[in-house]
């Protein structure tokens, strides 16, 4: 009985021990797991910590590249506009000084301009045109005519303006070929000459008008511009109709 006792006690301990180290273990698990644990946070945080920090400098770099784009710009557009402005000003100084030349030019009226008051042309000149007339030369009127002539003809009013080239074609052709008829009269008397400028065509008998007048009756007159030129040319087939 006693030794029974004895071997009861012995398992009895033998379970205590291994009851013991059972708990011994799992405590000793329990507090590497929370070692562990504790090991394995710091890690965690660090890795979280580096994360915000990548995206803070991600962002920084953003920012950073938004704004120096923004003043790369902003320098841009600036010296654009004070090219621009620079340019302006030297427009605005040439028209200063356009205005200023102007207003030494004395302005001339258009009206005045265009207004070309007839002169007579030189003894010469008109001698010269009498005989193109009289001797059927009429090529020679040509240098003595302006760049435009305007040609009339009595109870026509053909042909109007014409070069000087078609003008004297124009003369040619109411000249003709009767020799005779070249025998204009340019001396005529100032009671003739006052009997034309009171008719119906008296615009073409101006002051400083060469008029002559053919045996066969026909009339011609030259009028002249302000360099004593010849620009209107009159014709008329006879001198009844004036």
């Amino acid at each position: 009985m006693d030794n029974m006792d004895d071997m009861n006690e012995d398992n009895k301990d033998d379970d205590n021990s291994k009851s013991v180290d059972h708990y011994s273990s799992i405590d000793d698990r329990d507090v590497s797991s929370k070692k562990d644990d504790k090991n394995s946070s710091p890690k965690k945080k660090s890795s979280v910590v580096k994360a915000i920090l990548v995206g803070i400098l991600i962002f920084a770099l953003m920012g950073a590249s938004a704004v120096g784009a923004y003043l790369w710009r902003d320098k841009i557009a600036t010296e654009a506009t004070k090219t621009q402005n620079t340019e302006i000003e030297g427009y605005k100084n040439n028209i200063t000084a356009l205005q200023a030349q102007l207003a030494g030019v004395p302005v001339v009226d258009d009206a005045e301009d265009q207004a070309c008051t007839e002169i007579s042309p030189s003894v010469d000149a008109r001698d010269n045109i009498m005989a193109s007339i009289t001797s059927g030369n009429t090529a020679a009127l040509e240098g003595y005519m302006a760049a435009s002539v305007n040609v009339i003809l009595a109870a026509s009013e053909s042909y109007g303006p014409q070069s000087s080239a078609e003008a004297v074609g124009s003369v040619t052709n109411f000249i003709g070929q009767d020799i005779a008829a070249w025998d204009y009269n340019f001396a005529l008397s100032e009671a003739t000459l006052t009997n034309y400028k009171d008719g119906d065509y008296s615009q073409y008998f101006p002051t400083f008008a060469l008029v002559g007048k053919a045996t066969n009756s026909k009339v011609i007159s030259f009028s002249f511009d302000c360099n004593g030129k010849i620009d209107t040319v009159f014709l008329s087939a006879s001198d009844s109709i004036l």
